[in-house]
């Protein structure tokens, strides 16, 4: 893929860990005046732990769709490891491909339930659960992205660079 590309790809990782980093010490921050206001001043927060949960569930969907890369996920890579570079690009052209069906063939029944969700809010803020739950969405849908993009890279010319050395684990790739 093209200088460029990587370029922005690589911007945009930044910028997601910036926001996931902001994100986890807004969570950190409210955890903190959530104890003080409790113990200190015996006034406790009704809305902090709802904050601090909001803030932890969107901050670990969005963390791990486009900050962290595929290679940073635990791998159970026993067979991986003892096969040939031909057989690793066929298990990621095989996997990518199923998982990406899988993923995307979930995708309009996870919808239409967060959707749905609209009718409910959270008990304190009162924010409505499409909108919580939305980053489930966003995440399956970058999912989906990232595997249709690694299928690409094992289907096309420079699959070498993907699958790895035959004693090494496999490189990570442009996208995740």
């Amino acid at each position: 893929m093209g200088i460029r590309f990587m370029s922005a790809v690589e911007r945009f990782r930044k910028i997601a860990e910036i926001v996931s980093g902001l994100m986890f010490a807004a969570i950190f921050a409210v955890f903190i005046i959530g104890i003080t206001m409790r113990y200190v001043f015996h006034h406790p927060l009704l809305w902090g732990d709802e904050v601090g949960i909001l803030l932890l569930l969107w901050c670990t969907f969005l963390t791990d769709a486009f900050v962290v890369r595929s290679s940073d996920h635990v791998a159970f890579d026993v067979v991986w490891d003892v096969v040939s570079p031909r057989a690793r690009r066929i298990i990621g052209i095989v996997g990518r491909g199923v998982f990406a069906l899988i993923f995307l063939a979930a995708l309009p029944t996870i919808i239409d339930y967060v959707l749905f969700l609209w009718r409910e809010k959270t008990d304190v803020l009162e924010f409505r659960l499409d909108f919580v739950f939305s980053c489930f969405v966003v995440y399956i849908v970058m999912v989906v992205i990232r595997l249709v993009a690694q299928f690409i890279e094992y289907c096309g010319p420079q699959w070498h660079d993907h699958v790895g050395a035959s004693d090494a684990a496999p490189t990570t790739n442009v996208i995740g």
